[in-house]
Protein backbone atom coordinates (compact mmCIF):
# COMPACT_ATOMS: atom_id res chain seq x y z
CA UNK A 1 0.00 0.00 0.00
CA UNK A 2 1.18 3.45 -1.20
CA UNK A 3 1.28 6.46 1.28
CA UNK A 4 -0.73 8.14 -0.37
CA UNK A 5 -3.43 4.83 -0.27
CA UNK A 6 -2.43 5.06 3.40
CA UNK A 7 -3.90 8.39 4.10
CA UNK A 8 -6.87 8.62 1.24
CA UNK A 9 -6.15 6.16 -0.93
CA UNK A 10 -6.07 8.94 -3.77
CA UNK A 11 -3.31 10.25 -5.87
CA UNK A 12 -3.64 13.99 -7.04
CA UNK A 13 -1.29 14.32 -9.85
CA UNK A 14 1.04 16.95 -8.60
CA UNK A 15 1.65 15.20 -4.58
CA UNK A 16 2.26 11.91 -7.17
CA UNK A 17 4.59 14.24 -9.27
CA UNK A 18 6.16 15.45 -5.30
CA UNK A 19 6.95 11.79 -3.96
CA UNK A 20 8.68 10.73 -7.44
CA UNK A 21 10.86 13.79 -6.35
CA UNK A 22 11.32 12.49 -3.04
CA UNK A 23 12.24 9.54 -4.13
CA UNK A 24 14.95 11.23 -6.41
CA UNK A 25 16.52 12.89 -3.25
CA UNK A 26 16.71 10.26 -1.06
CA UNK A 27 18.35 7.82 -4.20
CA UNK A 28 20.97 10.69 -4.89
CA UNK A 29 21.28 11.37 -1.42
CA UNK A 30 22.26 7.30 -1.16
CA UNK A 31 24.73 8.14 -3.92
CA UNK A 32 26.50 11.19 -2.42
CA UNK A 33 26.60 9.91 1.13
CA UNK A 34 28.16 6.93 -0.08
CA UNK A 35 30.96 8.62 -2.39
CA UNK A 36 31.82 10.88 0.44
CA UNK A 37 32.28 8.89 2.90
CA UNK A 38 34.26 6.19 0.72
CA UNK A 39 36.38 8.95 0.44
CA UNK A 40 36.92 9.99 4.17
CA UNK A 41 36.45 6.44 5.16
CA UNK A 42 37.82 3.93 2.81
CA UNK A 43 40.37 6.04 0.97
CA UNK A 44 38.75 5.92 -2.42
CA UNK A 45 38.71 8.03 -5.36
CA UNK A 46 36.37 10.53 -5.90
CA UNK A 47 34.48 9.67 -9.03
CA UNK A 48 31.18 10.97 -8.38
CA UNK A 49 30.67 14.38 -9.03
CA UNK A 50 29.10 15.81 -5.47
CA UNK A 51 28.10 19.78 -6.46
CA UNK A 52 25.89 18.12 -8.79
CA UNK A 53 24.29 15.60 -7.23
CA UNK A 54 23.73 18.07 -3.69
CA UNK A 55 22.45 20.74 -7.08
CA UNK A 56 20.13 17.77 -8.03
CA UNK A 57 18.63 17.48 -4.47
CA UNK A 58 18.39 20.83 -4.06
CA UNK A 59 16.58 21.34 -7.49
CA UNK A 60 14.12 18.17 -6.43
CA UNK A 61 13.51 20.31 -3.35
CA UNK A 62 12.07 23.27 -5.06
CA UNK A 63 9.92 21.29 -7.16
CA UNK A 64 8.77 19.84 -4.18
CA UNK A 65 7.88 23.04 -2.92
CA UNK A 66 6.40 24.00 -6.28
CA UNK A 67 4.35 20.86 -6.49
CA UNK A 68 2.81 21.60 -3.42
CA UNK A 69 1.91 24.98 -4.00
CA UNK A 70 0.04 24.66 -7.06
CA UNK A 71 -1.90 21.43 -5.74
CA UNK A 72 -2.97 23.71 -2.25
CA UNK A 73 -4.19 26.06 -5.08
CA UNK A 74 -6.14 23.97 -6.65
CA UNK A 75 -7.65 22.40 -3.51
CA UNK A 76 -6.23 23.51 -0.49
CA UNK A 77 -8.98 21.09 1.11
CA UNK A 78 -7.55 17.89 -0.25
CA UNK A 79 -4.49 16.14 1.06
CA UNK A 80 -3.17 19.12 3.35
CA UNK A 81 -1.76 17.18 6.34
CA UNK A 82 0.61 15.25 3.72
CA UNK A 83 1.42 18.22 1.41
CA UNK A 84 2.92 19.66 4.83
CA UNK A 85 4.74 16.32 5.55
CA UNK A 86 5.88 16.23 2.03
CA UNK A 87 7.51 19.38 2.65
CA UNK A 88 9.03 18.15 6.01
CA UNK A 89 10.47 15.48 4.25
CA UNK A 90 12.18 17.11 1.15
CA UNK A 91 13.85 19.42 3.94
CA UNK A 92 15.35 16.29 5.55
CA UNK A 93 16.28 14.87 2.54
CA UNK A 94 17.89 18.42 1.33
CA UNK A 95 19.61 18.29 4.62
CA UNK A 96 21.55 14.94 3.76
CA UNK A 97 22.86 16.01 0.86
CA UNK A 98 24.28 19.15 2.79
CA UNK A 99 25.94 17.32 5.74
CA UNK A 100 27.59 14.13 2.84
CA UNK A 101 29.52 17.11 1.36
CA UNK A 102 30.58 18.05 5.01
CA UNK A 103 32.24 14.50 4.99
CA UNK A 104 33.62 14.98 1.48
CA UNK A 105 35.30 18.78 3.40
CA UNK A 106 36.54 17.08 6.41
CA UNK A 107 38.46 14.49 3.93
CA UNK A 108 40.97 17.45 3.44
CA UNK A 109 41.61 18.07 7.10
CA UNK A 110 43.27 14.48 7.15
CA UNK A 111 47.24 14.41 5.91
CA UNK A 112 47.67 10.58 5.90
CA UNK A 113 45.46 7.42 4.69
CA UNK A 114 42.57 6.82 7.25
CA UNK A 115 43.48 3.14 8.65
CA UNK A 116 43.24 1.34 12.23
CA UNK A 117 40.53 0.49 14.61
CA UNK A 118 38.58 3.45 15.14
CA UNK A 119 38.21 3.87 11.29
CA UNK A 120 37.07 0.29 10.97
CA UNK A 121 34.42 1.10 13.44
CA UNK A 122 33.28 3.74 11.93
CA UNK A 123 32.96 1.89 8.60
CA UNK A 124 30.44 -0.26 10.16
CA UNK A 125 28.28 1.86 11.18
CA UNK A 126 28.21 3.79 8.14
CA UNK A 127 27.24 0.75 6.22
CA UNK A 128 24.52 0.21 8.37
CA UNK A 129 23.35 3.40 7.99
CA UNK A 130 23.54 3.01 3.98
CA UNK A 131 21.23 0.14 4.17
CA UNK A 132 18.73 2.93 5.96
CA UNK A 133 18.66 5.05 2.59
CA UNK A 134 16.51 2.27 1.14
CA UNK A 135 14.58 1.22 4.16
CA UNK A 136 13.58 4.55 4.54
CA UNK A 137 12.67 5.52 0.81
CA UNK A 138 10.51 1.93 1.03
CA UNK A 139 8.86 2.60 3.91
CA UNK A 140 7.78 6.11 2.88
CA UNK A 141 6.70 5.47 -0.56
CA UNK A 142 5.10 2.46 0.70
CA UNK A 143 3.33 4.01 3.77
CA UNK A 144 4.48 0.48 5.26
CA UNK A 145 4.28 1.08 9.08
CA UNK A 146 6.19 -2.04 10.11
CA UNK A 147 9.03 -1.01 8.05
CA UNK A 148 8.95 2.30 9.46
CA UNK A 149 9.64 1.47 12.93
CA UNK A 150 12.07 -0.65 11.99
CA UNK A 151 14.04 1.94 10.57
CA UNK A 152 13.78 4.31 13.81
CA UNK A 153 14.50 0.89 15.96
CA UNK A 154 17.41 0.78 13.81
CA UNK A 155 18.62 4.49 14.22
CA UNK A 156 18.19 4.02 18.29
CA UNK A 157 21.03 1.26 18.25
CA UNK A 158 22.88 3.00 15.25
CA UNK A 159 23.16 5.96 18.17
CA UNK A 160 24.56 3.99 20.87
CA UNK A 161 27.00 2.82 18.89
CA UNK A 162 28.18 6.11 17.70
CA UNK A 163 27.91 7.25 21.47
CA UNK A 164 30.68 4.46 21.73
CA UNK A 165 32.79 5.84 19.12
CA UNK A 166 32.73 9.92 20.61
CA UNK A 167 33.94 7.93 23.88
CA UNK A 168 36.89 6.13 21.95
CA UNK A 169 38.06 9.70 19.88
CA UNK A 170 37.77 11.15 23.23
CA UNK A 171 39.99 8.69 24.88
CA UNK A 172 42.09 7.79 22.16
CA UNK A 173 46.03 8.82 21.53
CA UNK A 174 45.45 9.64 17.79
CA UNK A 175 46.70 12.74 15.75
CA UNK A 176 44.89 15.28 15.75
CA UNK A 177 44.54 14.84 11.80
CA UNK A 178 42.85 11.65 12.26
CA UNK A 179 40.84 12.53 15.27
CA UNK A 180 39.48 15.96 14.05
CA UNK A 181 38.10 14.21 10.02
CA UNK A 182 36.95 10.73 12.33
CA UNK A 183 34.77 13.20 14.83
CA UNK A 184 33.28 15.32 11.66
CA UNK A 185 32.40 11.91 10.48
CA UNK A 186 30.78 10.10 12.46
CA UNK A 187 28.69 13.26 13.78
CA UNK A 188 27.64 13.82 9.97
CA UNK A 189 26.51 10.04 9.72
CA UNK A 190 24.63 10.49 12.72
CA UNK A 191 23.27 13.66 11.46
CA UNK A 192 22.29 11.71 8.53
CA UNK A 193 20.85 9.03 10.33
CA UNK A 194 18.56 10.80 12.64
CA UNK A 195 17.06 12.80 9.46
CA UNK A 196 16.48 9.24 7.45
CA UNK A 197 14.39 8.37 10.64
CA UNK A 198 12.63 11.66 11.04
CA UNK A 199 11.70 10.39 7.57
CA UNK A 200 9.86 7.30 8.83
CA UNK A 201 8.14 9.00 11.51
CA UNK A 202 6.48 10.77 8.86
CA UNK A 203 4.87 7.60 8.49
CA UNK A 204 4.03 6.29 11.83
CA UNK A 205 3.35 9.77 13.55
CA UNK A 206 0.64 12.46 13.50
CA UNK A 207 2.51 15.97 12.06
CA UNK A 208 3.17 17.01 15.39
CA UNK A 209 5.37 14.54 16.78
CA UNK A 210 7.29 13.80 13.00
CA UNK A 211 10.64 15.61 14.32
CA UNK A 212 10.18 14.17 18.08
Amino acid sequence: MGILDFFTGNQPPLIRDALDDIKVMLDTGRILFAASSGRLLENEILDEDLSAQEAVICKREHSVRRAVLEHLNIDPKRELVLCIKLLTVAQDAERIGHIGRIMEWATTLASSPRIGSAVDEIRVIRNRTLAQFDATRDCFLEGDIEKAENVQEEQERISDLIQGIFDLLAKSDLPVDKVVPYTIGISSIGQIGEHLASIARSVTEPLHRVRE
